[in-house]
């Protein structure tokens, strides 16, 4: 497979354009786009983070069990 890379600007109706592609007509191509700026999915904004454990089997809540008390 052969790759070949265009730069190009987003257009105002959130389109691109790419002219004088080196392909014939009906060949299927496979598109690929990357940003040079960081896109956040803010879904998973914890992804990546540093995380802690202190005592991770320590019990959570338990002065709120009046059963235990």
């Amino acid at each position: 497979m052969e790759v070949f890379k265009i730069k190009t600007k987003i257009k105002k109706n959130h389109k691109i354009e790419i002219e004088n592609l080196p392909f014939s007509n009906g060949e299927e191509v496979e598109v690929q786009i990357t940003s040079g700026s960081k896109v956040e999915n803010k879904e998973y904004n914890l992804r990546g983070t540093l995380l802690k454990y202190d005592d991770p089997f320590k019990p959570v809540a338990e002065d709120d069990w009046e059963v235990l008390k």
